[in-house]
């Protein structure tokens, strides 16, 4: 496709990397989600900022860059442009026959499927109504993200001070005290709140939690699908499956290995939602919610008012790292590797 210019390229590139659930393979033979594909950049600098990637089992925020061939990094003068510090992958159409002396890892992407994607078609009509519903669905990934991860470091602050079955029964204590205090529907009494929170240690989730913790619950994705038509009280699928996404993921995260990490992210991008929120169809009536992760990102977008500026900003600087051992932004993940877009 030599014909076609960059920025075309570019924007094609941006498409295909946009499905969450897909695992990929660098050079180096790393696994790697794209979580976010970043946003996308006309002008100078790198194509992609602030891409989010599952390396691996550690989540890394940074920049991406994508050329026809990994020898472009160092002919377009990218070694000695700190405007590349950040960039974290190097997207290419082939592999590399050298050491490019670029980002620490290298992702070729098949040129059949980049032609697909160009090949596909809108009608003039269309046009920014599809530009805006895609670049909305991309802002949802980031959302979605930043909700697990909250919770996440909610889960692991609930353990550490109160010891962990302790921690997990305050931390879905206080999820069900401000589920009550929403407008939802169907609509819940404290009483079945109550009730529900008594049921819990001997529910199959509290079950589920207690082999986990002894590392005999393998394989989880297979466990938390169950878990999902397994009631606790007389609560319904709408509620559990809140309970599930907001407490038990997040408490699972916040104790997973590196391999039991990857399970659980990975069944969190591509969990099927059961049935469709009819408060989230109403403010969002062009959103799918075929995923669990887009239902989420939606209910977090509320949260947040709608400032996607935030959402960015706090995946990059919220002190994840800190909190979240497998969590990593580039400046950290550079230092740490020892890669210098200058070097």
């Amino acid at each position: 496709m030599p014909h076609l210019p960059e920025h075309v390229l570019q924007k094609a590139v941006w498409n295909l990397l946009s499905d969450p659930a897909r695992t990929w393979y660098t050079v180096s033979g790393k696994r790697l989600q794209i979580l976010a594909p970043g946003e996308l950049n006309v002008h100078e600098g790198p194509d992609f900022h602030n891409m989010v990637l599952l390396i691996g089992s550690t989540i890394c925020v940074g920049d991406g860059e994508f050329h026809r061939t990994p020898r472009e990094w160092k002919l377009h003068g990218h070694v000695n442009d700190p405007r590349y510090r950040r960039v974290l992958l190097h997207i290419v159409l082939t592999p590399p026959t050298e050491v490019s002396g670029g980002p620490p890892e290298i992702l070729v992407i098949p040129e059949t499927e980049l032609m697909q994607v160009l090949q596909q078609k809108t009608t003039p009509a269309d046009t920014e109504t599809s530009s805006e519903l895609l670049s909305s669905l991309h802002e949802l990934q980031y959302f979605a993200l930043l909700r697990l991860l909250r919770h996440t470091a909610d889960a692991r602050s609930y353990a550490q001070q109160w010891g962990f079955t302790p921690g997990f029964l305050r931390m879905v204590s206080g999820f069900l005290q401000r589920y009550l205090q929403k407008r939802r529907r169907p609509a819940h009494s404290a009483e079945t709140l109550a009730a529900l929170l008594r049921a819990l240690p001997g529910s199959p989730i509290f079950s589920f939690l207690q082999r986990f913790h002894t590392g005999a619950a393998m394989p989880l994705s297979l466990q938390l699908q169950e878990l999902t038509h397994h009631r606790i009280a007389t609560e319904g699928i709408h509620l559990r499956l809140e309970l599930l996404l907001n407490c038990l993921l997040p408490y699972l995260l916040a104790h997973a290995t590196p391999e039991q990490r990857i399970e659980l992210l990975s069944w969190y991008w591509s969990a099927p939602a059961h049935a469709r929120y009819g408060h989230l169809r109403r403010l969002f009536p062009t959103f799918p919610q075929r995923y669990m992760w887009q239902q989420q990102g939606m209910l977090e977008f509320l949260r947040q008012r709608g400032s996607s500026l935030l959402c960015r900003e706090l995946l990059t600087s919220y002190r994840f790292g800190e909190i979240l051992d497998f969590y990593r932004t580039a400046e950290a993940l550079l230092s740490s590797s020892g890669y210098s877009p200058t070097s």
